[in-house]
């Protein structure tokens, strides 16, 4: 555990730097509170510091202020909460029946953690003159918070723990750099790296980038995923189990027991909220004592609170590249002209267009009013299609081939294109913030001013609409790197969301995810005092 977070990082994850009054807390014995600040009681001759809590019966607690052992920030001003009342007995109940639920979970990620630490990993250390070289490859200028991130990785995987990194930016933000400055680390000091990704057109996307960006030191990249044919995944295992394949990008098919690596030290996880736990171990166990990095815009609750007590070290990227535009967003009421002009004018200047629509159904009368503009060739892509039609559509739009995608929600995660800088949503209402940020990210890539156009049929003056709230709330974090602003809000609406990622796990609270880190502290408290 080599990374502790900053209070800069803190709140961006956790929307929750230091403690101030009038915030509400989380006391581990009393439950939900109002801090009152800090005050100093002599006690015997003996001056202590305590902390004080007031509840909702007018209960007040003062307590010796020891930050971060038995209370935690809740992440909300306290007048926006129901406060415990003080000695009731509710919260005990409550916070038994939370803690029961979660201690299973936890205990997985300890049980993780200790396999992945029962090994050595290889100290990766290329040569310093050819990893400066290879760093001049890079078409733009790094970020103060890449170059942060580089530099820990790099650190990282220079020791002989094994580590175990995530990488937290914004859509855009320039996440992929770190994953390649990892590589090609890696292969310098003469090792093997597995990079894999969801969905098959995403795993092809870093397939050329990386393909493209490591033939400057001579390493050969293979793909393994749906795209490739039966003949080029057998190729493609015979030269990984050779070495003579540098480096492997894929989907789960990187699971295959078919699959043997010469002297793999690196795996690289990209839109790791998109792995279950269970696959995301099996990546992680492909080579004892490997390194592993991961990659996510939107981290999920366990990952959060695996960051927050040590377990997992952490990079965050909030500083946009330097060329990067806020997208102009703006909201109107659905028009088949507001449609052609968007979608004209983005192909008069060379581009792409997405228009996304929340539900299948409502794709078919849109694809007739695309039908009807001259001269524009459009795909249609959508959950019901099957695997392979899926792939050709998005691939179609990826590669640049025809000029409009109209698709449901599943573009907002992994399609890169720079091409892409309009993109216009129908029944915007119907999608959260973090699903509308996510789709938001898919443009404004290069340097021509993106537009995102968000048409929905409700009265934008009706201030009792939590829709209207939500997408006037969207509109007003414009600017780059509003995702983390954006996700706290959502956050606040919805609540944390599946611990594991996986929806089948159940929601957690606020309370839950707080009580999930206590957990966790207990249990390395535990095992430290035990050491």
């Amino acid at each position: 555990m080599t990374q502790t977070l900053s209070d800069r990082d803190r709140d961006l994850l956790f929307g929750a730097g230091p403690v101030q009054p009038g915030d509400a807390v989380v006391h581990f014995e009393h439950g939900l509170a109002s801090y009152d600040g800090e005050t100093e009681l002599e006690v015997e001759g003996v001056t202590q510091r305590l902390a004080v809590f007031v509840y909702r019966n007018g209960g007040k607690l003062m307590l010796p202020a020891i930050e971060g052992r038995d209370f935690w920030p809740y992440g909300a001003p306290a007048g926006d909460v129901t406060l415990d009342r003080l000695d009731a007995g509710d919260w005990i109940a409550r916070r038994d029946e939370m803690i029961a639920e979660l201690r299973d979970h936890a205990g997985h990620l300890l049980e993780e953690h200790r396999a992945r630490h029962a090994h050595d990993a290889r100290p990766l250390r290329p040569d310093e003159a050819a990893m400066t070289r290879f760093a001049e490859t890079f078409p733009h200028e790094e970020t103060e918070d890449q170059a942060r991130a580089i530099a820990a990785t790099l650190a990282d995987l220079a020791r002989d723990v094994p580590m175990n990194r995530l990488v937290i930016g914004d859509v855009g933000f320039g996440k992929t750099e770190i994953a390649v400055r990892a590589a090609a680390a890696c292969i310098l000091a003469g090792h093997q790296v597995a990079m894999a990704a969801p969905t098959t057109v995403l795993a092809r996307q870093h397939f050329d980038g990386m393909r493209s960006r490591l033939k400057e030191i001579g390493a050969e990249v293979v793909e393994l995923s749906r795209l490739s044919s039966a003949s080029e995944s057998a190729e493609a295992r015979a030269r990984i189990a050779s070495g003579e394949a540098r480096m492997v990008v894929g989907t789960s098919a990187l699971l295959s027991e078919e699959i043997a690596f010469d002297n793999l030290a690196l795996v690289i996880v990209d839109e790791e909220q998109k792995f279950g736990r269970e696959q995301k171990a099996a990546l992680s166990a492909l080579a004892p004592g490997c390194h592993l990095l991961g990659m996510t815009a939107t981290p999920i609750p366990r990952s959060l609170a695996a960051a927050e007590v040590g377990l997992l070290d952490v990079s965050v990227l909030a500083e946009p590249p330097k060329a990067r535009r806020p997208v102009e967003t703006r909201i109107a009421a659905p028009s088949d002209d507001l449609l052609r002009e968007a979608v004209t004018e983005e192909v008069a200047r060379g581009g792409q267009v997405y228009v996304v629509a929340p539900r299948i159904e409502g794709l078919e009368r849109i694809d007739a009013r695309l039908d009807a503009l001259d001269g524009i060739s459009h795909a249609v892509a959508h959950g019901q299609l099957s695997e392979a039609e899926l792939e050709t559509q998005t691939l179609a739009f990826a590669e640049g081939r025809v000029d409009v995608l109209l698709s449901t929600a599943i573009v907002e995660n992994g399609l890169d294109n720079p091409r892409a800088n309009t993109m216009v949503v129908y029944d915007a209402e119907l999608f959260g913030l973090s699903q509308l940020h996510q789709l938001r990210g898919r443009i404004g890539r290069s340097d021509l001013q993106a537009k995102m156009l968000l048409l929905t049929g409700l009265d934008l003056h009706d201030e009792e609409s939590g829709a209207v709230a939500r997408l006037k709330t969207f509109t007003g974090i414009s600017g780059l790197g509003g995702g983390f602003r954006i996700s706290r809000a959502d956050r606040d609406l919805r609540g944390f969301g599946a611990l594991d990622g996986d929806e089948q796990s159940g929601q957690v609270s606020r309370l839950g995810i707080g009580l999930y880190r206590h957990i966790l502290r207990e249990h390395l408290s535990t095992e430290a005092e035990d050491a």
